[in-house]
Protein backbone atom coordinates (compact mmCIF):
# COMPACT_ATOMS: atom_id res chain seq x y z
CA UNK A 1 0.00 0.00 0.00
CA UNK A 2 1.42 3.39 -1.00
CA UNK A 3 1.37 6.00 1.75
CA UNK A 4 3.11 9.29 2.35
CA UNK A 5 5.10 7.60 5.11
CA UNK A 6 6.81 5.10 2.80
CA UNK A 7 9.72 7.48 2.31
CA UNK A 8 10.57 7.28 6.01
CA UNK A 9 12.25 4.21 7.55
CA UNK A 10 10.01 2.52 10.14
CA UNK A 11 12.40 3.33 12.96
CA UNK A 12 11.92 7.04 12.30
CA UNK A 13 8.24 6.58 13.20
CA UNK A 14 8.83 4.78 16.51
CA UNK A 15 7.74 6.41 19.78
CA UNK A 16 10.57 8.10 21.66
CA UNK A 17 10.37 5.62 24.53
CA UNK A 18 11.73 2.84 22.29
CA UNK A 19 15.27 4.25 22.05
CA UNK A 20 14.98 6.13 25.34
CA UNK A 21 14.59 2.86 27.28
CA UNK A 22 18.10 1.81 26.26
CA UNK A 23 19.72 5.15 27.09
CA UNK A 24 18.01 6.62 30.17
CA UNK A 25 20.30 6.66 33.21
CA UNK A 26 19.18 4.51 36.15
CA UNK A 27 20.85 4.55 39.57
CA UNK A 28 20.22 4.50 43.34
CA UNK A 29 20.45 7.35 45.85
CA UNK A 30 20.32 7.38 49.65
CA UNK A 31 18.72 10.79 50.17
CA UNK A 32 16.54 13.35 48.44
CA UNK A 33 18.27 15.09 45.52
CA UNK A 34 18.14 18.88 45.51
CA UNK A 35 16.36 20.21 42.41
CA UNK A 36 15.27 16.79 41.07
CA UNK A 37 11.57 15.98 40.80
CA UNK A 38 10.56 13.37 43.38
CA UNK A 39 7.62 10.98 42.94
CA UNK A 40 6.02 10.22 46.32
CA UNK A 41 3.11 7.83 46.91
CA UNK A 42 0.38 8.50 49.41
CA UNK A 43 -0.66 5.89 51.95
CA UNK A 44 -3.83 3.93 51.27
CA UNK A 45 -6.93 5.65 52.58
CA UNK A 46 -10.54 4.67 53.07
CA UNK A 47 -13.29 5.93 50.79
CA UNK A 48 -14.16 9.52 51.74
CA UNK A 49 -11.02 10.01 53.87
CA UNK A 50 -9.30 13.23 52.69
CA UNK A 51 -6.34 12.97 55.08
CA UNK A 52 -3.01 13.23 53.25
CA UNK A 53 -0.54 10.70 54.62
CA UNK A 54 2.70 10.03 52.81
CA UNK A 55 3.93 6.51 52.05
CA UNK A 56 7.61 7.35 51.70
CA UNK A 57 9.74 5.40 54.14
CA UNK A 58 12.95 6.61 52.48
CA UNK A 59 12.27 10.29 53.18
CA UNK A 60 13.29 11.78 56.54
CA UNK A 61 10.56 12.51 59.08
CA UNK A 62 11.44 16.23 58.94
CA UNK A 63 11.07 16.36 55.16
CA UNK A 64 7.78 14.47 55.30
CA UNK A 65 6.44 17.05 57.77
CA UNK A 66 7.44 19.90 55.44
CA UNK A 67 5.74 18.22 52.46
CA UNK A 68 2.57 17.52 54.46
CA UNK A 69 2.46 21.12 55.67
CA UNK A 70 2.85 22.44 52.10
CA UNK A 71 0.02 20.19 50.93
CA UNK A 72 -2.24 21.36 53.78
CA UNK A 73 -1.52 24.98 52.90
CA UNK A 74 -2.49 24.31 49.27
CA UNK A 75 -5.73 22.64 50.35
CA UNK A 76 -5.17 19.42 48.35
CA UNK A 77 -7.44 16.59 49.49
CA UNK A 78 -5.33 13.62 48.39
CA UNK A 79 -7.06 12.67 45.13
CA UNK A 80 -5.19 12.09 41.87
CA UNK A 81 -1.83 13.84 41.86
CA UNK A 82 -0.44 17.10 43.17
CA UNK A 83 2.85 18.96 42.74
CA UNK A 84 4.35 20.85 45.66
CA UNK A 85 7.75 22.51 46.11
CA UNK A 86 9.71 22.25 49.35
CA UNK A 87 13.08 24.02 49.78
CA UNK A 88 13.31 24.48 46.02
CA UNK A 89 12.72 20.81 45.23
CA UNK A 90 9.49 19.63 43.51
CA UNK A 91 7.54 16.63 44.81
CA UNK A 92 4.86 14.89 42.78
CA UNK A 93 2.43 13.30 45.22
CA UNK A 94 0.31 10.50 43.77
CA UNK A 95 -2.67 8.82 45.40
CA UNK A 96 -2.76 5.03 44.83
CA UNK A 97 -5.73 3.38 43.19
CA UNK A 98 -8.47 2.27 45.55
CA UNK A 99 -9.18 -0.75 43.35
CA UNK A 100 -8.18 -3.96 45.10
CA UNK A 101 -5.72 -5.52 42.69
CA UNK A 102 -2.23 -7.02 42.47
CA UNK A 103 0.90 -5.24 43.64
CA UNK A 104 2.38 -4.90 40.11
CA UNK A 105 -0.90 -3.45 38.79
CA UNK A 106 -1.20 -1.01 41.67
CA UNK A 107 2.43 0.06 41.20
CA UNK A 108 2.10 0.54 37.43
CA UNK A 109 -1.12 2.50 37.93
CA UNK A 110 0.75 4.80 40.31
CA UNK A 111 3.44 5.26 37.64
CA UNK A 112 0.86 6.01 34.94
CA UNK A 113 -0.72 8.72 37.10
CA UNK A 114 2.70 10.14 37.94
CA UNK A 115 3.62 10.27 34.25
CA UNK A 116 0.65 12.54 33.52
CA UNK A 117 2.05 15.10 35.97
CA UNK A 118 5.67 14.61 34.91
CA UNK A 119 4.87 15.34 31.27
CA UNK A 120 3.64 18.78 32.29
CA UNK A 121 6.75 19.49 34.39
CA UNK A 122 9.22 18.54 31.62
CA UNK A 123 11.93 17.69 34.16
CA UNK A 124 15.23 16.01 33.29
CA UNK A 125 15.85 14.10 36.55
CA UNK A 126 13.34 12.12 38.59
CA UNK A 127 13.70 10.37 41.93
CA UNK A 128 11.30 7.50 42.67
CA UNK A 129 10.74 7.19 46.43
CA UNK A 130 10.26 3.71 47.86
CA UNK A 131 6.83 3.03 49.36
CA UNK A 132 5.40 0.14 51.36
CA UNK A 133 3.25 -2.16 49.22
CA UNK A 134 4.56 -0.58 46.00
CA UNK A 135 7.12 -2.11 43.63
CA UNK A 136 9.38 0.76 42.58
CA UNK A 137 10.47 -1.02 39.40
CA UNK A 138 6.84 -1.58 38.37
CA UNK A 139 6.15 2.08 39.14
CA UNK A 140 8.99 3.01 36.77
CA UNK A 141 7.47 0.69 34.15
CA UNK A 142 4.15 2.52 34.60
CA UNK A 143 5.85 5.89 34.15
CA UNK A 144 7.46 4.63 30.93
CA UNK A 145 4.06 3.47 29.64
CA UNK A 146 2.58 6.85 30.56
CA UNK A 147 5.35 8.69 28.69
CA UNK A 148 4.69 6.68 25.51
CA UNK A 149 3.29 8.86 22.75
CA UNK A 150 2.71 8.09 19.08
CA UNK A 151 2.77 11.29 17.06
CA UNK A 152 4.70 9.97 14.09
CA UNK A 153 1.68 9.73 11.79
CA UNK A 154 0.74 13.39 12.23
CA UNK A 155 1.68 15.82 9.49
CA UNK A 156 2.86 18.52 11.88
CA UNK A 157 5.86 16.81 13.43
CA UNK A 158 8.13 18.99 15.52
CA UNK A 159 11.69 17.74 15.74
CA UNK A 160 13.80 20.06 17.82
CA UNK A 161 16.68 17.59 18.06
CA UNK A 162 16.42 17.73 21.85
CA UNK A 163 15.29 14.94 24.14
CA UNK A 164 11.78 15.51 25.53
CA UNK A 165 11.79 12.69 28.10
CA UNK A 166 13.49 12.62 31.53
CA UNK A 167 17.06 11.41 31.07
CA UNK A 168 17.90 10.33 34.63
CA UNK A 169 15.90 8.23 37.11
CA UNK A 170 17.10 7.51 40.63
CA UNK A 171 15.63 4.98 43.05
CA UNK A 172 15.50 6.31 46.62
CA UNK A 173 15.26 3.41 49.05
CA UNK A 174 14.70 0.89 46.24
CA UNK A 175 17.13 -1.45 44.54
CA UNK A 176 18.12 -1.63 40.90
CA UNK A 177 20.64 -4.40 40.28
CA UNK A 178 22.09 -5.24 36.85
CA UNK A 179 19.59 -8.03 36.16
CA UNK A 180 16.58 -5.90 37.12
CA UNK A 181 17.86 -3.03 35.03
CA UNK A 182 18.27 -5.26 31.97
CA UNK A 183 14.75 -6.61 32.44
CA UNK A 184 13.27 -3.13 32.82
CA UNK A 185 14.96 -1.71 29.76
CA UNK A 186 14.13 -4.75 27.63
CA UNK A 187 10.49 -4.84 28.71
CA UNK A 188 9.94 -1.12 28.09
CA UNK A 189 11.45 -1.40 24.59
CA UNK A 190 9.40 -4.53 23.86
CA UNK A 191 6.20 -2.85 25.05
CA UNK A 192 6.92 0.31 23.05
CA UNK A 193 7.42 -1.75 19.87
CA UNK A 194 4.28 -3.80 20.54
CA UNK A 195 2.12 -0.73 21.16
CA UNK A 196 3.57 1.08 18.13
CA UNK A 197 2.50 -1.77 15.85
CA UNK A 198 -0.97 -1.88 17.45
CA UNK A 199 -1.47 1.86 16.99
CA UNK A 200 -0.06 2.16 13.45
CA UNK A 201 -2.61 2.58 10.61
CA UNK A 202 -3.34 -0.52 8.55
CA UNK A 203 -2.54 1.13 5.20
CA UNK A 204 1.04 1.51 6.47
CA UNK A 205 1.34 -1.53 8.74
CA UNK A 206 0.35 -4.37 6.44
CA UNK A 207 1.53 -8.03 6.49
CA UNK A 208 4.59 -7.32 4.35
CA UNK A 209 5.72 -4.46 6.59
CA UNK A 210 5.04 -6.63 9.65
CA UNK A 211 7.50 -9.16 8.25
CA UNK A 212 10.02 -6.48 7.25
CA UNK A 213 10.01 -5.00 10.77
CA UNK A 214 10.36 -8.45 12.35
CA UNK A 215 13.27 -9.24 10.03
CA UNK A 216 15.01 -5.95 10.90
CA UNK A 217 14.51 -6.49 14.65
CA UNK A 218 15.84 -10.04 14.47
CA UNK A 219 18.87 -9.25 12.34
CA UNK A 220 19.79 -6.31 14.57
CA UNK A 221 19.61 -8.51 17.68
CA UNK A 222 21.13 -11.74 16.39
CA UNK A 223 17.91 -13.76 16.20
CA UNK A 224 17.34 -16.36 13.47
CA UNK A 225 14.30 -15.41 11.40
CA UNK A 226 12.56 -17.10 8.47
CA UNK A 227 9.88 -15.30 6.45
CA UNK A 228 7.40 -17.46 4.54
CA UNK A 229 5.61 -15.75 1.64
CA UNK A 230 2.45 -16.88 -0.14
CA UNK A 231 4.29 -19.35 -2.35
CA UNK A 232 5.97 -20.92 0.68
CA UNK A 233 2.67 -21.15 2.59
CA UNK A 234 1.12 -22.83 -0.45
CA UNK A 235 3.96 -25.36 -0.56
CA UNK A 236 3.46 -26.06 3.15
CA UNK A 237 -0.23 -26.74 2.49
CA UNK A 238 -1.58 -23.97 4.72
CA UNK A 239 -4.96 -23.75 3.01
CA UNK A 240 -6.70 -22.61 6.18
CA UNK A 241 -4.38 -19.63 6.67
CA UNK A 242 -4.39 -18.77 2.95
CA UNK A 243 -8.19 -18.77 2.79
CA UNK A 244 -8.24 -15.72 5.07
CA UNK A 245 -5.87 -13.84 2.75
CA UNK A 246 -7.72 -14.59 -0.48
CA UNK A 247 -9.65 -11.31 -0.50
CA UNK A 248 -6.55 -9.13 -0.07
CA UNK A 249 -4.18 -7.71 -2.68
CA UNK A 250 -1.36 -7.82 -0.11
CA UNK A 251 0.37 -11.18 0.34
CA UNK A 252 0.35 -12.93 3.73
CA UNK A 253 3.48 -13.68 5.71
CA UNK A 254 4.38 -16.29 8.31
CA UNK A 255 7.21 -15.02 10.50
CA UNK A 256 9.24 -17.65 12.36
CA UNK A 257 11.82 -16.48 14.92
CA UNK A 258 14.11 -18.83 16.85
CA UNK A 259 15.80 -17.55 20.02
CA UNK A 260 18.50 -19.68 21.62
CA UNK A 261 18.01 -20.46 25.30
CA UNK A 262 20.24 -21.63 28.11
CA UNK A 263 19.11 -25.20 27.30
CA UNK A 264 18.40 -25.65 23.59
CA UNK A 265 17.41 -29.29 24.04
CA UNK A 266 14.05 -28.02 25.30
CA UNK A 267 11.73 -25.53 23.64
CA UNK A 268 8.52 -23.54 23.92
CA UNK A 269 6.54 -21.81 21.18
CA UNK A 270 4.68 -18.48 21.24
CA UNK A 271 2.21 -18.06 18.38
CA UNK A 272 0.40 -14.84 17.48
CA UNK A 273 -2.55 -13.89 15.30
CA UNK A 274 -1.42 -11.02 13.07
CA UNK A 275 -4.51 -9.68 11.27
CA UNK A 276 -3.28 -6.22 10.29
CA UNK A 277 -6.84 -5.38 9.31
CA UNK A 278 -10.00 -7.43 9.70
CA UNK A 279 -13.07 -6.27 7.78
CA UNK A 280 -14.68 -9.66 8.36
CA UNK A 281 -14.37 -10.78 4.75
CA UNK A 282 -17.64 -11.56 2.97
CA UNK A 283 -19.24 -11.85 6.45
CA UNK A 284 -18.45 -8.16 6.72
CA UNK A 285 -18.41 -6.38 10.07
CA UNK A 286 -20.71 -3.43 10.90
CA UNK A 287 -19.15 -0.10 9.91
CA UNK A 288 -19.33 1.40 13.42
CA UNK A 289 -15.95 0.94 15.09
CA UNK A 290 -14.43 -0.91 12.13
CA UNK A 291 -11.49 1.51 12.12
CA UNK A 292 -10.31 -0.19 15.31
CA UNK A 293 -9.86 -3.49 13.47
CA UNK A 294 -6.27 -2.45 12.77
CA UNK A 295 -5.62 -3.76 16.30
CA UNK A 296 -6.52 -7.34 15.30
CA UNK A 297 -2.79 -8.06 15.08
CA UNK A 298 -2.27 -7.40 18.81
CA UNK A 299 -1.41 -11.05 19.51
CA UNK A 300 1.21 -11.08 16.78
CA UNK A 301 2.61 -7.76 18.01
CA UNK A 302 2.96 -9.20 21.53
CA UNK A 303 4.82 -12.20 20.10
CA UNK A 304 7.27 -9.94 18.24
CA UNK A 305 7.67 -7.91 21.43
CA UNK A 306 8.48 -11.17 23.25
CA UNK A 307 11.09 -12.02 20.63
CA UNK A 308 12.69 -8.60 21.08
CA UNK A 309 12.73 -9.07 24.86
CA UNK A 310 14.34 -12.51 24.67
CA UNK A 311 16.94 -11.25 22.24
CA UNK A 312 18.21 -9.19 25.21
CA UNK A 313 17.34 -11.45 28.16
CA UNK A 314 18.25 -15.05 27.37
CA UNK A 315 15.34 -17.45 27.94
CA UNK A 316 15.87 -20.70 29.90
CA UNK A 317 14.95 -22.83 26.84
CA UNK A 318 14.83 -22.33 23.10
CA UNK A 319 11.92 -20.03 22.32
CA UNK A 320 10.19 -20.10 18.95
CA UNK A 321 8.02 -17.09 18.09
CA UNK A 322 5.60 -17.48 15.16
CA UNK A 323 3.29 -14.85 13.67
CA UNK A 324 0.66 -15.29 10.97
CA UNK A 325 0.21 -11.91 9.26
CA UNK A 326 -2.58 -11.21 6.77
CA UNK A 327 -5.55 -8.99 6.02
CA UNK A 328 -9.16 -10.21 5.91
CA UNK A 329 -10.91 -8.19 3.22
CA UNK A 330 -13.68 -8.40 0.63
CA UNK A 331 -13.08 -8.93 -3.10
CA UNK A 332 -14.23 -11.15 -5.94
CA UNK A 333 -11.51 -13.62 -4.87
CA UNK A 334 -12.46 -13.68 -1.17
CA UNK A 335 -13.43 -16.91 0.58
CA UNK A 336 -17.22 -17.28 0.70
CA UNK A 337 -19.35 -18.71 3.50
CA UNK A 338 -19.79 -22.38 2.72
CA UNK A 339 -16.41 -22.78 1.03
CA UNK A 340 -14.33 -25.77 2.13
CA UNK A 341 -10.58 -25.38 2.70
CA UNK A 342 -7.84 -27.86 3.58
CA UNK A 343 -5.58 -27.17 6.56
CA UNK A 344 -1.92 -28.17 6.77
CA UNK A 345 -2.76 -31.23 8.90
CA UNK A 346 -5.12 -32.51 6.18
CA UNK A 347 -8.39 -31.72 7.95
CA UNK A 348 -11.05 -29.99 5.88
CA UNK A 349 -12.94 -26.95 7.18
CA UNK A 350 -16.24 -25.51 6.04
CA UNK A 351 -15.88 -21.75 6.45
CA UNK A 352 -19.37 -20.88 7.60
CA UNK A 353 -18.40 -17.39 8.74
CA UNK A 354 -15.43 -15.57 7.20
CA UNK A 355 -15.27 -13.27 10.23
CA UNK A 356 -14.21 -16.25 12.37
CA UNK A 357 -10.85 -15.95 10.63
CA UNK A 358 -8.30 -15.81 13.45
CA UNK A 359 -8.80 -19.48 14.29
CA UNK A 360 -8.23 -20.36 10.61
CA UNK A 361 -4.84 -18.68 10.74
CA UNK A 362 -3.90 -20.17 14.10
CA UNK A 363 -4.99 -23.66 13.05
CA UNK A 364 -2.16 -23.91 10.53
CA UNK A 365 0.32 -22.09 12.76
CA UNK A 366 -0.09 -24.31 15.82
CA UNK A 367 0.15 -27.44 13.67
CA UNK A 368 3.28 -26.11 11.96
CA UNK A 369 4.85 -25.22 15.34
CA UNK A 370 4.10 -28.65 16.78
CA UNK A 371 5.36 -30.80 13.87
CA UNK A 372 8.37 -28.59 13.08
CA UNK A 373 9.74 -27.83 16.55
CA UNK A 374 7.95 -30.26 18.90
CA UNK A 375 7.82 -27.71 21.76
CA UNK A 376 7.06 -28.79 25.32
CA UNK A 377 4.60 -25.90 25.67
CA UNK A 378 2.71 -23.86 23.09
CA UNK A 379 0.94 -20.59 23.83
CA UNK A 380 -1.14 -18.85 21.19
CA UNK A 381 -2.36 -15.30 21.74
CA UNK A 382 -5.09 -13.61 19.73
CA UNK A 383 -7.81 -11.02 19.67
CA UNK A 384 -10.07 -13.91 18.75
CA UNK A 385 -13.67 -13.39 19.88
CA UNK A 386 -16.04 -10.58 20.73
CA UNK A 387 -17.64 -13.10 23.09
CA UNK A 388 -14.75 -12.75 25.55
CA UNK A 389 -15.90 -9.16 26.12
CA UNK A 390 -19.29 -10.49 27.19
CA UNK A 391 -17.65 -13.03 29.50
CA UNK A 392 -14.86 -10.96 31.06
CA UNK A 393 -15.22 -7.34 29.97
CA UNK A 394 -12.13 -5.19 29.39
CA UNK A 395 -10.23 -5.80 32.64
CA UNK A 396 -9.06 -9.36 32.08
CA UNK A 397 -8.42 -11.85 29.30
CA UNK A 398 -9.49 -15.45 28.75
CA UNK A 399 -7.27 -18.52 29.01
CA UNK A 400 -8.16 -22.00 27.78
CA UNK A 401 -5.91 -25.04 27.73
CA UNK A 402 -5.81 -28.78 27.05
CA UNK A 403 -3.55 -29.26 30.09
CA UNK A 404 -4.35 -28.09 33.63
CA UNK A 405 -0.68 -27.89 34.68
CA UNK A 406 0.10 -25.63 31.70
CA UNK A 407 -2.88 -23.43 32.50
CA UNK A 408 -1.81 -23.14 36.14
CA UNK A 409 1.75 -22.31 35.10
CA UNK A 410 0.54 -19.43 32.92
CA UNK A 411 -1.97 -18.17 35.49
CA UNK A 412 0.76 -17.99 38.15
CA UNK A 413 2.97 -16.06 35.75
CA UNK A 414 0.16 -13.64 34.88
CA UNK A 415 -0.58 -12.98 38.56
CA UNK A 416 3.10 -12.42 39.33
CA UNK A 417 3.42 -9.66 36.73
CA UNK A 418 -0.09 -8.22 37.13
CA UNK A 419 -1.79 -9.13 33.85
CA UNK A 420 -5.21 -10.60 34.72
CA UNK A 421 -6.31 -13.82 33.01
CA UNK A 422 -9.24 -16.07 33.86
CA UNK A 423 -9.38 -19.73 32.88
CA UNK A 424 -12.48 -20.82 30.99
CA UNK A 425 -13.35 -24.55 30.85
CA UNK A 426 -13.00 -26.67 27.72
CA UNK A 427 -15.88 -29.00 28.50
CA UNK A 428 -15.70 -32.21 26.44
CA UNK A 429 -19.41 -31.94 25.60
CA UNK A 430 -18.60 -28.93 23.40
CA UNK A 431 -15.99 -30.73 21.31
CA UNK A 432 -18.62 -32.33 19.09
CA UNK A 433 -19.93 -28.85 18.18
CA UNK A 434 -16.84 -28.20 16.01
CA UNK A 435 -17.59 -31.20 13.79
CA UNK A 436 -19.03 -30.60 10.33
CA UNK A 437 -21.28 -32.42 7.88
CA UNK A 438 -19.86 -31.16 4.59
CA UNK A 439 -16.28 -31.03 5.93
CA UNK A 440 -14.42 -32.42 8.92
CA UNK A 441 -14.90 -29.20 10.86
CA UNK A 442 -16.96 -26.01 10.85
CA UNK A 443 -15.14 -22.81 11.79
CA UNK A 444 -18.04 -21.71 14.01
CA UNK A 445 -20.52 -23.57 16.15
CA UNK A 446 -24.27 -23.39 15.71
CA UNK A 447 -25.88 -20.23 17.11
CA UNK A 448 -27.67 -22.23 19.79
CA UNK A 449 -24.35 -23.34 21.32
CA UNK A 450 -23.26 -19.84 22.47
CA UNK A 451 -19.94 -20.13 24.42
CA UNK A 452 -18.19 -18.32 21.54
CA UNK A 453 -14.85 -17.86 23.27
CA UNK A 454 -14.61 -21.49 24.33
CA UNK A 455 -15.68 -22.67 20.88
CA UNK A 456 -12.87 -20.65 19.28
CA UNK A 457 -10.40 -22.50 21.49
CA UNK A 458 -12.12 -25.83 20.80
CA UNK A 459 -11.56 -25.32 17.08
CA UNK A 460 -7.84 -24.50 17.50
CA UNK A 461 -7.44 -27.53 19.78
CA UNK A 462 -8.19 -29.75 16.76
CA UNK A 463 -4.78 -28.76 15.33
CA UNK A 464 -2.41 -28.87 18.34
CA UNK A 465 -1.95 -32.64 18.32
CA UNK A 466 -0.58 -34.00 21.61
CA UNK A 467 1.25 -30.78 22.52
CA UNK A 468 0.61 -29.05 25.84
CA UNK A 469 -1.10 -25.88 24.70
CA UNK A 470 -2.85 -22.78 25.98
CA UNK A 471 -4.91 -20.20 24.12
CA UNK A 472 -5.04 -16.58 25.30
CA UNK A 473 -7.99 -14.54 24.03
CA UNK A 474 -7.12 -10.85 24.48
CA UNK A 475 -9.92 -9.38 22.35
CA UNK A 476 -11.24 -7.42 25.34
CA UNK A 477 -7.90 -6.18 26.66
CA UNK A 478 -5.59 -5.71 23.67
CA UNK A 479 -7.12 -2.34 22.80
CA UNK A 480 -8.69 0.36 25.00
CA UNK A 481 -7.95 -1.82 28.03
CA UNK A 482 -9.54 -0.94 31.36
CA UNK A 483 -7.40 -3.23 33.54
CA UNK A 484 -5.75 -1.36 36.41
CA UNK A 485 -2.14 -0.53 35.61
CA UNK A 486 -2.59 -0.40 31.83
CA UNK A 487 -3.06 2.55 29.45
CA UNK A 488 -6.80 2.96 28.90
CA UNK A 489 -6.75 3.96 25.23
CA UNK A 490 -5.10 2.50 22.15
CA UNK A 491 -2.80 -0.50 22.27
CA UNK A 492 -1.27 -1.58 25.58
CA UNK A 493 0.78 -4.68 24.73
CA UNK A 494 -1.50 -7.02 26.70
CA UNK A 495 -0.27 -10.61 26.79
CA UNK A 496 3.39 -9.67 26.31
CA UNK A 497 4.27 -9.78 30.01
CA UNK A 498 2.42 -13.04 30.62
CA UNK A 499 4.15 -14.83 27.76
CA UNK A 500 7.57 -13.51 28.80
CA UNK A 501 7.05 -14.51 32.45
CA UNK A 502 5.66 -17.94 31.46
CA UNK A 503 8.79 -18.66 29.41
CA UNK A 504 11.14 -17.34 32.11
CA UNK A 505 9.49 -19.64 34.70
CA UNK A 506 9.49 -22.66 32.38
CA UNK A 507 11.32 -25.64 33.86
CA UNK A 508 11.53 -24.13 37.37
Amino acid sequence: MKTGFNKEPWKALLPETYEWAAKVKLDMVTDAVQGATHVVALADSKEGDETVNLNATALSADLQKKITAAVAAAGWKGSGSHVTVVDGTPYVLVAPTKVKTTKPQKSRALGLDAAAALKLLKTSRIVLCKADGICTKSMFDGIAQGLYALGSFKGNKKDTGKATLPQHFSFLGGKIDAESEKHLRSMIRATALTRFMQDAPANWFDPVRFADIAEDVCKENGVKVTIHDKASLTTLGMGSFLSVNSGSAVEPRMIVMEIDGVDNSRSVALIGKGLTFDAGGVSIKPSAGMEEMKYDMSGGAAVLGSALYFSQVKPPVKTICIIGATENLVSSQATKPGDVVVAMNGKTIEVQNTDAEGRLVLADLVHYANVTFKPEMMIDVATLTGAVLIALGTVGAGLMSNDDATAEHILKASKEIGEPFWQLPMWPELEAETKGQTADLNNIAKGSVKAGTIMGAMFIKEFVGNAKWAHLDIAGTGWNCKATGFPSSGGCGYGLRTMVESVKRFGK
